[in-house]
């Protein structure tokens, strides 16, 4: 992801819980990680997640989905939209 891109995604789950959390890590050694959601218990019956992130420098973002809790099988789904910055 380039600097002042921006990151769209929904989440939805399926049947049972998940856990799920959004970190994004920069490419510089010299920078932060940031928790951009902590790790948050989603339901079937709640709506899906959208949320968004604005990355000031490069890096990546990650969407973590836990689904080990049970020996259930689980189903989520995701998509995301990036947006590059409009500055050149």
């Amino acid at each position: 992801m380039q600097a002042g891109a921006t990151i769209t995604w929904d989440l939805v789950v399926g049947g049972w819980d998940l856990d799920y959390s959004v970190e994004f890590i920069p490419n510089a050694q010299d920078s932060y990680t940031v928790l951009v959601e902590k790790s948050k218990k989603m339901r079937p019956s709640e709506e899906a997640v959208h949320n968004s992130f604005l990355a000031r420098e490069p890096g990546k973002l990650v969407l973590s989905v836990d689904n080990t809790a049970s020996r259930k099988r689980k189903v989520a789904a995701y998509r995301y939209i990036v947006r590059k910055s409009a500055l050149i």
